[in-house]
């Protein structure tokens, strides 16, 4: 890296004019969604990308909203709502319906749906709080991972729930969760730091030292909250930065030495393990223990060192290897943790860190280089510089507010481009640049909404709370494989066709898709019964495409899956047109029209079929991927 004076000074010997330093370069100046446009075309000329893709079809953007805001798919009733509005500004709404509205009640060919048995009451959806539900899941596992106990994911869950439906801002919730005191199982955001305290220190040692070592919770908050993943440099100083150091991590860590829990979390390998668990962690701070504020740390050469309670240098410092100079104490009567939370949400990096995951949660990486959404630092250059620069002051200035956040990206023009590339620049050394839509596999916890939606599972459907837990739990149960160290690190459900199969040979799945009565397929039918002949096959076929993938078949599509009925048999009777004729079921043949006899045993109001359909849809790429 040249230095100016080293620039200044060649420029002297050989006698030539000193030119003046280049004009600062103006921050663009617009708002927040402007400046998205503006930046990531001006990303395109840097990657000299002459034409990205095409805008999204309606459909395929409806559907990525919803996963991406509310974590569901929508259903027929939302995607006709939205295919009907006929206003320019309306995928720009419908962002800001996802994640406000508390009551809203979609229409088709302008009539308002209904719902319930009577069929006179308005159907609602309070979209604000299936926001905050999908929100407090994501973060639930960012903070306490998957392989924690359900009773602590679920305190954890509730308490976040609280803090999204309130639009808490994201630097309080952070203040609130590294400085929770008390019970989890009435402050769930105590489980937090109470799961991750680390291994218990030696009795003797506990006066001097603290009474965990705290491990997992220091590099598990500058990651999550900085996006430095400190736990490179627990063990020695990082290799590919110079500027972080072995001292970085036992000066966090030392905050958290006076922190106490009142027991050892259970622990559990699955979301179904029936076992006593200590449900009411209680974590308090003493000022009884570790008074001196040491921690000791033994570095590779075997020479034992010391710190203090002392925070990481600013990013800016880090990157440019700034000396090995620490960010102040604080010493106003606050605990460490209190301490500790004004470093966190005062460093440079904060909102930045913000800013990049929540662009990664809506296209599947962040701005830099490399897909990591977490992983700040001069090994991992930042492609977008500008861009994550002005997000991040515009968080700030707007008070933290990730909704604001979400409606700047979400109603930009880079987050309304179609996932097919360019076929010029769909090489991925283009990704991040942004040039299309990436694709996403949805997590588990999305996959299982997107699910249970569609078919309508009891676990979105029941009454009783219980079952709807046990049923989750049983659909998660196989779409999460998890294999969990102390840093949160774990394989979930990718999209691998091993995975894929576990779906689509799922007990679960197939008892939802072959409900006879009140399963999806079955209203389905009786929706239309009343359509004659292929008229009632095309309703059915495209109400289930809208269920599934929130779009309508295609003529192709419609046209091939009729041939495959066709072919599967002929009728048994004596007018073989006698069955496409009045509604369904045939008047006078009973539950059912006459058996069809043939090959595939198919026949036009054959239930079976139309199972089969939706089965074969919801096990689809174009399903379980998020695009």
């Amino acid at each position: 890296m040249l230095r100016p004076s080293a620039g200044l000074l060649a420029l002297c010997f050989c006698g030539a004019a000193v030119a003046a330093d280049p004009p600062a370069k103006v921050p663009f100046a617009g708002s927040a969604t402007d400046a998205i446009n503006h930046y990531i075309v001006e990303g395109w000329k840097t990657a000299d990308i002459k034409k990205a893709a095409d805008k999204a079809p309606d459909t395929e953007f409806l559907r990525r909203c919803f996963i991406d805001l509310i974590g569901r798919i929508a259903g027929p009733d939302e995607v006709i709502d939205f295919e009907q509005d006929r206003s320019p500004n309306k995928r720009a709404k419908l962002v800001t319906r996802l994640l406000n509205s508390v009551e809203y009640t979609p229409k088709v060919n302008g009539v308002p749906v209904k719902a319930g048995d009577d069929g006179k009451k308005n159907k609602v959806y309070n979209y604000s709080e299936e926001f905050a539900n999908h929100w407090a899941n994501q973060w639930t596992v960012l903070l306490l991972s998957r392989t924690s106990h359900r009773v602590y994911r679920e305190q954890l869950h509730a308490w976040l729930a609280d803090e999204f439906s309130k639009d808490t801002p994201h630097n309080e919730i952070v203040t609130q969760l590294l400085t929770a005191t008390g019970a989890g199982n009435r402050n769930g955001a105590a489980n937090f730091v109470a799961v991750h305290l680390g291994d218990p220190i030696p009795a003797d040692q506990r006066a001097d030292l603290g009474n965990h070592d705290a491990v997992p919770i220091t590099s598990r908050v500058t990651r999550l909250f900085l996006g430095i993943q400190t736990q490179c440099v627990q063990c020695h100083d990082h290799p590919f930065i110079k500027g972080l150091e072995q001292s970085d991590f036992w000066g966090v860590n030392a905050f958290f030495r006076q922190t106490t829990r009142s027991a050892t979390p259970t622990s559990t390998t699955g979301n179904n393990r029936n076992m006593m668990v200590e449900d009411k962690l209680e974590v308090k701070d003493s000022d009884a223990i570790n008074k001196a504020g040491r921690v000791y740390f033994e570095r590779r050469d075997g020479k034992m060192m010391a710190t203090k309670s002392v925070f990481l240098k600013g990013y800016a410092a880090i990157e440019i290897d700034e000396g090995s100079a620490k960010g102040p104490r604080l010493s106003d009567g606050k605990t460490r943790r209190e301490q500790l939370a004004a470093h966190i949400v005062g460093h440079d990096n904060f909102a930045r860190a913000q800013v990049n995951r929540v662009w990664g949660h809506l296209f599947g990486r962040g701005l830099q280089k490399d897909p990591t959404i977490d992983d700040f630092g001069s090994h991992n250059e930042i492609v977008h510089r500008e861009l994550i620069d002005k997000l991040a002051d515009d968080f700030v200035k707007y008070n933290y507010n990730t909704k604001a956040l979400l409606e700047w990206i979400c109603t930009s023009d880079v987050y309304s481009l179609s996932h097919v590339a360019n076929k010029d620049y769909a090489d991925p050394k283009y990704d991040p640049y942004f040039a299309r839509m990436p694709l996403k596999a949805m997590s588990p916890e999305t996959l299982f909404d997107a699910l249970a939606y569609a078919t309508q599972s009891e676990a979105v459907t029941s009454k009783d709370p219980v079952r709807r837990r046990q049923l989750r739990d049983a659909w998660l149960g196989k779409l999460v494989r998890n294999f969990g160290d102390d840093e949160g690190n774990e394989m979930t459900f990718n999209g691998t066709i091993v995975q894929a199969l576990l779906m689509m040979n799922g007990k679960e799945l197939n008892d939802e898709v072959k409900r006879k009565d009140t399963g999806v397929v079955a209203e389905t039918m009786k929706k239309h019964a009343r359509k004659r002949g292929e008229a009632f096959f095309h309703a059915v076929v495209d109400d289930l495409f809208l269920t599934a993938l929130n779009r309508h078949a295609t003529r192709v599509e419609m046209t091939t899956l009729l041939d495959i009925m066709k072919k599967g048999g002929v009728m048994k009777s004596d007018k073989p047109d006698e069955p496409t004729k009045g509604p369904y079921p045939p008047k006078g043949k009973g539950p059912n029209p006459p058996p069809m006899v043939g090959v595939g045993g198919s026949y036009l109001f054959d239930t079976t079929y139309y199972q089969d359909v939706f089965w074969a849809l919801l096990n689809t790429n174009e399903f379980i991927l998020n695009h």
